[in-house]
Parts: structure tokens; C-alpha cells; sequence
């Protein structure tokens, strides 16, 4: 059965396109004045013609009825049908944060490089990932499309979200994880401080719906609504308290391998232990980082 996307509100629909035996998320924007404005484009080309085209052909869209493409950050999954989509559209506008810009001319590039801290215990680089230049970029507190830009580093450095302050909708992308998807074994940080204070802001704003990049554990879904939404966020902040008292906990038991405090990490928090520990890893760095320890 072919994905379509699915209504969230009159405004947002979201479309889950395939990514390693699960899947990464799609949002299209609908605006009353008719502009249209997808954000991320899934994990390859081949979601796109196989999931993203047909779902916006099901919806009436063809390329040339969007009037933007932007993205929530710049990892494979959330950019990788990027430069598929330009080769279907050339005048197709894309729109990237600032920090992301060069991430986005070579993904690949970047990709490798995440990788390289642990090269252990990183999966090979995702060969598969082309860049584009892109045609706009956007800053902290712009608005785009009606969509106030929210920048959210935790997850990395160029991760946004995008309020719609009309519907209090907001796309969040990976910037709310919780303890990551169930493939991952825990949430994902590159940047700690970032994260405890990007979620604290998300809470000083008007949010009614949230639309998350994947089903982040432990809620199962990517949309939450209501009081669920906030209450979503709140329980984000509190699980980064629980994942330095896990990890000082495995230090107490005399465990001092990083590798081994994240498979700790990941028993307790009952995830699923991933191939690769490269994720739960860049987790742990932070934790020892804001302790002062070695993160080697």
C-alpha cells in the first residue's frame, strides 16, 4: 500500500517515507493564502519517486505548485531526496539554516565526519548522499511561509523547528527525542547545554501540536496533541536528568568504557541495543563533557 500523507490539522500533513526498515518524516504545509512548502524530503531518491511523488500527486501537488523546500537539519535522513528533488525541478527553491549550509552542499562530507570519533562503532557512510546549493538560508526568529524558525541545537548544531504560531503547530523534527527511535537504544545529543535549552524555550512557546521527524520512544508517535504536546516536551527535558543519573550510575559500578556506560545506558533504559553504538556514544561524550572527564 502506498503511504499518503496524513492530515494532522488543516495546515500540516505528515508522510512517513521508508529509512532503514523504518521511516523518516515528511511535512507538507498548507497556507489559506496557497502557498504550499514541504519540509525534509526523506532519506533518498529512491523515496522520493517511490513514497514522497506519489503522495503529493495523490494530494493534487505537482514540484511547481511548492513554493519552498526547507529542511529541520541536515542528517541523511531528513535531506537525502534533496538533490532528486532538483533534478525533477530545477526552479524548485530550497531554504537551509545558516549553520547548515555547507552541510547541505555535501552531505556525504558531513556524514563521514560525524562518523569519525568512533570509527569502531559507526555504520559505513550513507554513499548514497548527494548535495545541492541552496538557494536561501534563514536565521533564528525568521519567518518563512508563515513559519516562525526556531533554532533547537541539541540533536546537532543546525537543527530547527518551525512554528506555525496560527495553529500552534509545530515541526519539530528531531528536535524533541526523548530516547530516540527504537532502533537507536537512546536519544541522540551532540550538544547538551543545547539541548536542556532549546526544550526549555519550546516550552515558553504557544505549542498545540507537535510533529516530530520519527515515533520517538517513549510516546510510540510522532504527533501529540493537546496538553500531550507540552507534556511531551517536559518529559524530554526530565529524561535528559535521567541519562546522567544512568551513566554516573554505571560509572559507580566501576564501568568507565564509554562504549560500555552506553550499552548501559541502553539496557536500562530498556531500548533496543542498536548494530551501531556511534549515537548512544555522542550521548554519553556530552555527559562526560559536562563532568569534566575524558570524552576520548
Amino acid at each position: 500500500m502506498t503511504e499518503r500523507f496524513e492530515w494532522i490539522n488543516e495546515s500540516a500533513a505528515l508522510l512517513k517515507t521508508p529509512f532503514c526498515g523504518s521511516w523518516s518524516g515528511v511535512v507538507l504545509i498548507r497556507r489559506t493564502s496557497g502557498e504550499k512548502i514541504l519540509i525534509d524530503s526523506g532519506a533518498s531518491a529512491e523515496a522520493v519517486d517511490s513514497t514522497l511523488m506519489p503522495a503529493l500527486e495523490a494530494e493534487g501537488i505537482g514540484l511547481g505548485d511548492l513554493t519552498a523546500v526547507l529542511c529541520t537539519h541536515t542528517h541523511g535522513d531528513h535531506v537525502g531526496g534533496h538533490c532528486r528533488l532538483r533534478e525533477l525541478r530545477k526552479d524548485l527553491r530550497f531554504g537551509v539554516f545558516e549553520s547548515g549550509a555547507e552541510k547541505l552542499r555535501d552531505p556525504l562530507k558531513y556524514n563521514k565526519r560525524i562518523r569519525a570519533p568512533f570509527p569502531r562503532h559507526s555504520p559505513p557512510p550513507s554513499a548514497g548522499l548527494r548535495g545541492i546549493e541552496p538557494d536561501f538560508t534563514f536565521r533564528d526568529g525568521d519567518v518563512v511561509g508563515g513559519l516562525k524558525i526556531l533554532h533547537t541545537p541539541g540533536h546537532d548544531s543546525d537543527c530547527v523547528c518551525f512554528l506555525d504560531t496560527v495553529s500552534g503547530t509545530l515541526i519539530a523534527g528531531d528536535s524533541i527525542q526523548g530516547n530516540g527511535t527504537e532502533l537507536q537504544g537512546c536519544g541522540l545529543c551532540m550538544d547538551l547545554p543545547g539541548y536542556r535549552n532549546a526544550l526549555r524555550r519550546l516550552l515558553a512557546e504557544d505549542v498545540r501540536t507537535v510533529i516530530c521527524g520519527h515515533a520517538y520512544l517513549p510516546w510510540g508517535t510522532a504527533v501529540l496533541n493537546g496538553e500531550n504536546a507540552r507534556k511531551m516536551i517536559e518529559e524530554a527535558l526530565e529524561l535528559t536528568e535521567k541519562y546522567g543519573i544512568l551513566i554516573r550510575e554505571a560509572l559507580e559500578k566501576g564501568i568507565t568504557d564509554p562504549a560500555d556506560e552506553a550499552e548501559y545506558l541502553i539496557r536500562a533504559l530498556g531500548g533496543t541495543m542498536p548494530p551501531y553504538l556511534f549515537m548512544a556514544l555522542f550521548t554519553v561524550r556530552e555527559y562526560r563533557r559536562e563532568w569534566g572527564m575524558d570524552v576520548e
